[in-house]
């Protein structure tokens, strides 16, 4: 058996390495993290100069547009409806045309226009005054929809309203 001779120091280290080995080392790390950075900024600037970062920047734009003019109408249907019709009244068809959705905004401005040029714009005017909330279960799409008609004097339905509640809780036209 071997004995341990506590007393006396062994040196079994390894030997220091040399400063010069240290810095290049160093130099090496620093060398390798630019060029790492290098490629990834390489890469972040190609990706920011792509079509695809283009369209995704464009899309952007168009929800902001479209998140900011969805503050338009009312907390309720009815609401919505009233604030519709006050602006069809003034014959302020783009105010009248905020309160729908973003993809009918045009279509309802055109409709009203050309209703306003028609022989038909005083009746018009009355039928949507006389707008109430469908009775009829074919229209209940549930509690975040609620649809509106209008009859003429043989009772034909002349006008036909849906509102749907959007994410931010107001009321908007989806149909008109």
């Amino acid at each position: 058996m071997e004995t341990m001779n506590f007393g006396e120091e062994q040196n079994n280290s390894a030997p220091e390495a040399p400063k010069n080995r240290n810095k290049k080392l160093i130099w090496a790390g620093i060398i390798v993290a630019v060029l790492i950075l290098s490629v990834i900024g390489w890469q972040y600037w190609q990706y920011t100069h792509s079509m695809y970062y283009r369209q995704m920047q464009g899309i952007k734009y168009l929800e902001k547009i479209t998140k900011e003019s969805d503050k338009w109408g009312g907390k309720t249907p009815e609401e919505t409806l009233a604030l519709f019709l006050d602006a069809v009244k003034k014959e302020d068809f783009d105010l009248a045309s905020q309160y729908a959705i973003f993809d009918l905004r045009s279509e309802i401005k055109n409709t009203l226009a050309e209703y306003k040029n028609s022989e038909y714009w005083q009746a018009y005017l009355g039928w949507l005054n006389s707008t109430k909330k469908s009775l009829k279960k074919d229209y209940d799409f549930g509690p975040d929809s609620a649809t509106y008609e209008s009859f003429d004097n043989q009772g034909r339905r002349v006008i036909f309203v849906s509102l749907v509640k959007n994410k931010n809780g107001i009321w908007k036209i989806n149909e008109f």
